[in-house]
């Protein structure tokens, strides 16, 4: 499989351009043969909202969406979206469409209410981590600060996935003089970290830009599941990073590392039931 990451600035509140960009930048992952392209954390709406946040939710069945999802016949993209749910609940989500359908729906489980983040007031968090199949192995989407929960991580590693998709729209703090932003280099750390230790490749796709005075950090990276960098983008500029997944690699590390197959995930639950009751 060939997937690109795709280093995107939004537009806020500008679905329409947002989604005529997306389209640009598929068609030309599709030139350099990817099959899969990943956008970060509400790629078609912006992320700072706030007040217009129920303006800019789009329902599934969305005509909106009809470019992508036609497109999505060549090559399967995830994109990031605020989605509103038939009872009109308002959800940070991410869709991956496949063969013109919408084939897994993620909706951000952490909602961040701390520092600059207040997205807990204008959108539901969701309840679950899910897998879905593409074509060469099961994958998982989480959106930023939901990895930021290792459990969820967990959940998506007792699933036996070979992908994490992981969505962000994180700002910059900590300017170092590598021109690079100090949040961006933990990002790095947590994708060695959790690759290695999942034994999954780990593509990280995160914006660029200003928007209300947020500068986000870019650094968009792919880890192999040896925890190894092997694409890196910048901190400023939109970008494509296209990668080919090596199936043998994952074999190789779960062999070396068989953290999957000696997990006790029944241990895990009678403890959590345990640490429950006890209050």
């Amino acid at each position: 499989m060939r997937v690109s990451v795709i280093q995107f600035k939004s537009r806020l509140g500008d679905i329409d351009t947002n989604i005529e960009r997306t389209v640009a930048f598929v068609k030309d992952a599709i030139k350099e043969g990817a099959e899969l392209c990943l956008f970060p954390e509400l790629s078609l709406t912006g992320y700072n909202l706030q007040d217009i946040t129920f303006e800019v939710a789009l329902k599934r069945d969305d005509k909106r969406l009809i470019p992508l999802l036609e497109l999505s016949r060549k090559a399967g993209i995830i994109v990031g979206l605020i989605e509103e749910d038939e009872n009109h609940v308002f959800y940070n989500s991410a869709f991956y469409l496949k063969d013109g359908e919408i084939k897994h729906i993620h909706r951000k489980v952490y909602l961040p209410t701390y520092g600059m983040f207040d997205e807990g007031r204008f959108t539901g968090c969701g309840r679950k981590v899910d897998s879905f199949e593409t074509g060469y192995g099961k994958g998982s989407v989480l959106i930023c600060e939901d990895l930021w929960h290792f459990s969820n991580l967990y959940l998506a590693f007792l699933q036996g996935v070979k992908f994490v998709f992981a969505l962000s729209s994180s700002p910059g703090r900590g300017y170092k003089d590598a021109r690079m932003f100090g949040n961006a280099e933990v990002w790095m750390n947590m994708g060695e970290f959790y690759s290695r230790m999942m034994g999954t490749y780990f593509f990280y796709a995160n914006r660029v830009g200003v928007e209300d005075g947020f500068v986000f950090s870019g650094k968009s990276f792919v880890a192999d599941p040896y925890g190894r960098i092997i694409a890196e983008a910048s901190s400023f500029e939109e970008e494509i990073l296209t990668v080919d997944v090596d199936e043998s690699l994952i074999r190789s590390a779960r062999i070396n590392l068989p953290l999957l197959r000696d997990e006790k995930p029944e241990i895990v639950l009678e403890n959590l039931r345990r640490i429950l009751n006890e209050g």
